[in-house]
């Protein structure tokens, strides 16, 4: 098979995956699309949580973040170069410390969201709805907010192990070139 200088044919195997069924530009894809579901779900937390007021301003940025490594990781796989590589690569670090770090504060988030006491409807008005599990409206804004929290903690925890593999295979490549 006869290829140009600079490119590589459709049956050759890319000078830098990690693995034979890693693709990074597939994974790129996906963590930009984990990104911006963490800057989407972070509109509705704004206006709900109640254990920590200002966490959704963690999601907002850590999906900005997310965002940003998976581009470069996509235009590194199309126009290759040791410039872009390195901003992969340093891209998809901060992204994985800032995943381990919003691990932890939405770890704590959930286990502090049950603390809090339930509130008590005040005499003479009664809050349950027909078929509603929850006593009042209180109850229901904590279990939003804690089923929020959890799909946040979920698409974190795959946007890390994205993260670490594509800062893996970055730092490969940097070691060959």
């Amino acid at each position: 098979m006869i290829s140009s200088e600079g490119t590589v044919a459709a049956g050759e195997p890319r000078f830098h995956r990690l693995y034979a069924w890693f693709d990074p530009e597939s994974a790129a894809v996906v963590t930009i699309l984990l990104g911006l579901f963490q800057v989407l779900l972070s509109v509705p937390l704004a206006y709900a949580d109640q254990t920590l007021p200002k966490l959704f301003i963690l999601p907002l940025v850590l999906g900005i973040l997310i965002v940003a490594a998976g581009s470069f990781t996509i235009a590194n796989e199309r126009n290759s170069s040791r410039l872009l590589l390195c901003g992969c690569a340093c891209s998809n670090v901060v992204g994985l410390l800032g995943a381990l770090l919003a691990f932890c504060i939405y770890c704590y988030s959930l286990s502090s969201a049950h603390s809090r006491e339930p509130c008590f409807p005040a005499a003479g008005h009664e809050y349950r709805h027909i078929g509603s599990y929850y006593g009042c409206p209180g109850e229901l804004l904590m279990a939003y907010c804690w089923s929020m929290t959890v799909l946040l903690l979920l698409y974190n925890t795959a946007a890390a192990l994205l993260h670490g593999l594509l800062s893996m295979n970055a730092y490969r490549a940097l070691k060959r070139d």
